[in-house]
């Protein structure tokens, strides 16, 4: 990892605990000492075809860049975790398929909510929200408890106006919502921001899709660096810059609405850009409280470890399908499977439904 240094001064003030407030994170009343730190960034070039530099922490660990699974499938993901493994961070995630809003069409030919066709998810639209509010029982937690959460209406109103004209060009109207969500894991604090497109055809019947244009997020094994990871989250975000070429040649694979897509592209990063700066902002200015990872008491004992033990004596194991529904069964359960009414069942050795009727979704 290279690139320039850069330096972000962060008061903070040691011993307070900070807090969730609304969907901001905010901090507590500020101690009587406190000293100024300096939280050094470095730039990151995306690995893998050049598509992006962005600041991460100095000496913090960092994997991840884009992929291509078709010439029009792009994915990114990117993990950012500091050296103790306190704080991890995402932003976007290789999982994350397109979907189709289930129809009368998909029912008669029997696609069912929750299976994967062709790599098209069948899901029912998740506003930005709803999408973060399930994203952490999913990915990050196996019983969250959802703090705050809300969708971003001015954001997201402001973006659905922006892009209207660049999607009614390719003949389809479009609609963009932008969501936060804070939780709570055991004794860890998390946030998720997720912002998700719906497209109709512009006028009479045809297909609903939906996608997760934009995800990020961060996980804090101790709630008191809450605060600090969400500053070093937003600094990140505020500082992507996108490579041009690579995003010309991108929107080219896009064929004729090569041009469109590209200024719809543009138009979701200047708004997650613009969301990000607002907030980093707010922390510089103190708006927060921000506890140096080098100087907060150190957990000596992960609390997840004594109930994931406590899981595994008792035979039982954590699953959830592709919509982010999850359950625990039992260890001996070779596969499981989850009916439209959410009966959740045993399946056989093989992985094969419990039978051929085409309700079943499959749960890992």
């Amino acid at each position: 990892m290279g690139g320039i240094d850069k330096f972000r001064r962060v008061p903070w003030h040691r011993g307070v605990p900070g807090t969730l407030c609304a969907l901001a994170l905010c901090g507590a009343a500020q101690a009587a000492s406190a000293g100024d730190e300096t939280v050094r960034f470095t730039t990151w070039r995306e690995p893998n075809e050049g598509a992006y530099t962005i600041d991460v922490p100095q000496g913090w660990s960092v994997s991840g860049g884009v992929m291509h699974r078709t010439p029009v499938d792009l994915r990114s993901g990117l993990n950012v975790a500091s050296p103790d493994g306190a704080i991890r961070m995402f932003i976007g995630d290789f999982d994350l398929l397109p979907r189709r809003e289930p129809d009368q069409l998909t029912n008669m030919a029997g696609m069912r909510e929750g299976g994967v066709y062709s790599d098209i998810l069948m899901a029912r639209f998740m506003n930005g929200a709803q999408f973060a509010e399930r994203y952490p029982a999913w990915k990050l937690c196996r019983q969250p408890q959802i703090m705050q959460s809300g969708l971003l209406r001015p954001e997201s109103e402001a973006l659905t106006r922006q892009i209207a004209p660049y999607a009614y060009s390719m003949g389809t109207a479009a609609t963009a919502s932008m969501g936060e969500a804070a939780f709570r894991c055991g004794e860890a604090e998390g946030f998720v921001s997720a912002t998700t497109l719906l497209t109709r055809p512009a006028s009479g019947q045809g297909v609903s899709m939906w996608f997760v244009y934009q995800l990020s997020g961060f996980m804090a094994r101790d709630a008191r660096q809450a605060p600090f990871a969400k500053h070093v989250l937003s600094t990140m975000l505020a500082s992507l810059r996108m490579n041009r070429d690579w995003e010309a040649r991108n929107a080219q694979a896009a064929g004729q609405h090569a041009q469109a897509m590209m200024r719809m592209n543009d138009a979701f990063t200047q708004a997650t850009l613009q969301h990000a700066r607002q907030q980093s902002a707010q922390g510089s200015a103190g708006g927060w409280n921000h506890p140096n990872t080098a100087n907060l008491p150190k957990i000596n004992r992960d609390p997840n470890v004594a109930r994931n033990q406590d899981i595994a004596n008792r035979g039982t194991r954590h699953v959830c399908d592709n919509l982010g529904t999850c359950t625990t069964v039992d260890n001996a359960w070779e596969s499981v499977w989850r009916d439209h009414s959410g009966n959740v069942v045993r399946g056989s050795g093989t992985g094969a439904p419990p039978d051929n009727s085409g309700v079943w979704t499959q749960m890992k």
